[in-house]
């Protein structure tokens, strides 16, 4: 008798052992992944309402299914996308992508480093701000050693909650979306001038494996499969992958350029500092100077009406808006969206966040694209501009007027412009 008592207690305690973590488990493991549960809550709450309030009560957008492949549930009248549900495919990379980021905490800034990376990379990205505790990343290889600053805190008298507002590059996503045809020119020219600055903070969107690229910036060049041409399915493929890799990143804000344009870093991040990351921001400039409007395809005759930040000029948006965006954009709903309203990738981040979500732009007159002139902006004001980019039409060059490199080195006038801004850089050394 004792025999048998003895086996029901053991198994009694086997099975509550197990109950016990299949519910730990369960209640742990969630694909968002987010820095807080107060991202997973509002992420959550969106998603359950999968509306929008200005949409006449219609059903949420279709979820992504699963059907002899991975596909997607458009319109009757809408063909199911091909190479562009590599959103889809790749948005579950993009989650697995944040475990790889540094776990920022905003009540206290601590930030968990490893020891191999202490030593950043940046030249603009500074901790000396911050209460660091460098943790190894292997404990056979780095003996988990904590290495914990605290002098650099007690020396400062700052209040937490102004501490916690405050924006540093390391809180930026800065996302670039290019092409495999570009890569020799435009992101070549890239790498050698403002990339420099923020190295880590940069991740490059493109449609094609380059060997030669990948052996340069490593997992920050990431092959989206989308098609390579210049297509509306295209680019909203590619916004689809960066919006996703965007939310894994757990980043304050999501800031996304063109291959073609400048970014002057210290400037963004200065102009980001007088934002608060919490509150619904989208920053930007639009390239008409009167709203877009498109036709209602749920509301025939009817024109729905909106602005919209160019991608050529760069934007910018707050965790805050992006969360919010999340049932529209987020799990590769971006190229659903787009797809609805048959617009590209800027156009329809537009109209997500201010049809749908009824949030106004914030025209940032710093940021310029090659749809407007450039050469009349003034030497003397270039170190105040954020982007500044390029282009040709009918054989003239659309390019700021800076003296620098010849025509014929510098086509662009953006490594001119580089150099104007940072006269230190090696590649800037011989000129007057």
């Amino acid at each position: 008798m004792r025999l048998s008592l003895r086996k029901v207690v053991k198994y009694a305690t086997f099975l509550i052992f197990f109950m016990v973590l299949n519910i730990w488990i369960s209640y742990n493991v969630n694909i968002w992944r987010f820095d807080n549960f107060e991202d997973r809550g509002k992420v959550l709450q969106n998603l359950r309402r999968g509306r929008s309030e200005d949409n006449g009560g219609a059903a949420p957008l279709p979820a992504v299914t699963k059907s002899e492949g991975i596909h997607r549930k458009l319109d009757p009248d809408v063909l199911p996308l091909q190479k562009e549900d590599s959103a889809v495919l790749l948005s579950n990379k993009a989650f697995r992508f944040r475990q790889k980021q540094t776990l920022s905490y905003d009540e206290t800034r601590v930030v968990l480093r490893s020891k191999s990376q202490e030593s950043d990379n940046n030249l603009l990205l500074s901790d000396s701000n911050r209460f660091r505790i460098g943790v190894g990343k292997d404990a056979a290889d780095t003996n988990i050693s904590t290495h914990v600053q605290t002098e650099t805190i007690s020396k400062q008298s700052r209040d937490i909650k102004s501490f916690n507002t405050q924006t540093e590059l390391n809180d930026i996503f800065i996302s670039v979306k290019t092409t495999a045809k570009y890569h020799q020119s435009r992101l070549d020219l890239l790498l050698k001038t403002w990339y420099l600055l923020a190295r880590e903070q940069i991740y490059f969107f493109t449609d094609a494996n380059d060997k030669e690229m990948e052996s340069t910036l490593g997992e920050h060049l990431i092959n989206t499969n989308c098609s390579t041409d210049h297509s509306r399915r295209a680019l909203s493929c590619k916004m689809a992958v960066e919006f996703d890799y965007y939310l894994a990143s757990r980043k304050r804000w999501f800031c996304h350029m063109d291959d073609d344009v400048y970014l002057n870093v210290p400037r963004l991040v200065e102009m980001l500092k007088k934002y608060n990351y919490k509150e619904d921001w989208y920053l930007g400039k639009p390239s008409l100077k009167h709203p877009l409007e498109v036709v209602d395809r749920d509301n025939p005759g009817m024109k729905l009406t909106f602005w919209f930040a160019t991608g050529g000029a760069g934007f910018c948006i707050s965790r805050s808006l992006a969360l919010k965006m999340a049932p529209y954009a987020g799990g590769g709903r971006f190229v659903t969206t787009a797809e609805k309203v048959r617009l590209p990738d800027d156009c329809t981040v537009g109209y997500i966040i201010e049809y749908l979500l009824k949030h106004k732009l914030t025209v940032v007159e710093e940021f310029h694209s090659h749809l407007e002139a450039l050469w009349p902006i003034k030497p003397s004001q270039l170190k105040k501009q954020i982007t500044l980019s390029f282009s040709e039409y009918s054989g003239k060059q659309n390019v700021i007027n800076i003296q620098g490199f010849s025509e014929v080195d510098d086509p662009t006038r953006l490594k001119s412009l580089h150099c104007f801004l940072f006269p230190t850089f090696r590649e800037c050394r011989g000129l007057p």
